[in-house]
């Protein structure tokens, strides 16, 4: 992962701002889209709100390419910018998103995801000499500014009792069940930043019937599944994805039981996470990763 310098972008690789052959002329980090559920009262004054949704945001850059680059390294430079805005691979597929870096005086690199969209070229005068001006776009797919490092915790069931219960010999037969209580364990995860995140959840077996809590909340998820030991399924509530999907690729999206995968919401401060189901072998797990949200860069 590449390195950011304050007034630096990235994306796919490929670095511009301060320092480079492509520097920034203005940027601004555009505000969230906004639906309302306002209406108006009929034959009275006012309104009524009803409720409102946050959509994405419009990231955008006047962009030029520096002259202190010979003409074949600027234009060099506008082609591989070029080459990364036109995310052929990204585009292609429903849902795909890219990662955003840019560090802005003063603060962390961060990160937001989306897809690029305009990258044109000013009136061409300045081909002559090999420099010219640029106009670039990106559209962010929700508000929220990430980290951009991830942070995790990772749980292990823990049995909530001892033994369990086996059947004796009945008739000659040994009945080879045993019925053992189900494990849990929980621990506490801290968010940082000044608004809500997204956890991604993966859960590795052997368990039946696992389950995640938010403790506190109403918000639980339970998979109505049983993944062996050699299986894992992510819950993957971030708005570019929104799945359930086993490591094979099988979506056990149709197994999720409880709250609806856009409840699955991590506030900032601490939130203890539960984590239940059924391991007779006491190896299963469950990581929990995330990145701090902010609404500004």
């Amino acid at each position: 992962m590449v390195d950011l310098r304050p007034q630096q972008w990235e994306l796919g690789g490929v670095v511009w701002g301060l320092g480079t052959e492509i520097e920034v002329l203005e940027f601004d980090p555009g505000s969230p889209d906004i639906t309302t559920g306002t209406v108006e009262n009929v034959r009275e004054d006012g309104v009524v709100f009803g409720r409102d949704y946050h959509g994405g945001r419009t990231l955008t850059w006047e962009l030029i390419t520096a002259r202190g680059y010979s003409a074949s390294a600027a234009r060099d430079a506008w082609r591989r910018l070029a080459r990364v805005w036109d995310a052929a691979a990204t585009r292609s597929r429903s849902r795909a998103v890219l990662p955003l870096r840019m560090r802005l005086p003063g603060g962390d690199t961060c990160v937001v995801y989306g897809r690029p969209r305009a990258l044109e070229a000013g009136d061409g005068h300045g081909l002559r000499a090999g420099h010219l001006g640029l106009s670039a776009e990106f559209d962010a797919t929700d508000p929220r500014i990430y980290a951009d490092t991830e942070r995790d915790v990772s749980l292990t069931l823990v049995a909530t009792g001892t033994g369990g219960i086996t059947w004796p010999t009945i008739g000659g037969i040994t009945w080879p069940v045993t019925w053992s209580p189900a494990g849990e364990r929980q621990d506490a995860v801290i968010v940082g930043g000044d608004t809500d995140t997204w956890p991604v959840i993966t859960i590795r077996g052997p368990v039946a019937q696992p389950s995640i809590r938010l403790v506190g909340t109403d918000v639980a998820v339970r998979l109505d599944t049983t993944l062996a030991g050699d299986r894992s399924v992510t819950i993957d509530p971030r708005p570019w994805a929104r799945s359930v999907l086993r490591d094979d690729g099988a979506s056990l999206a149709g197994a999720l039981r409880g709250s609806p995968l856009a409840a699955l919401r991590l506030p900032p401060g601490q939130t203890v996470v539960h984590f239940g189901g059924t391991d007779l072998s006491g190896q299963s797990s469950a990581s929990i990763r995330w990145r701090d949200a902010a609404l500004t860069p």
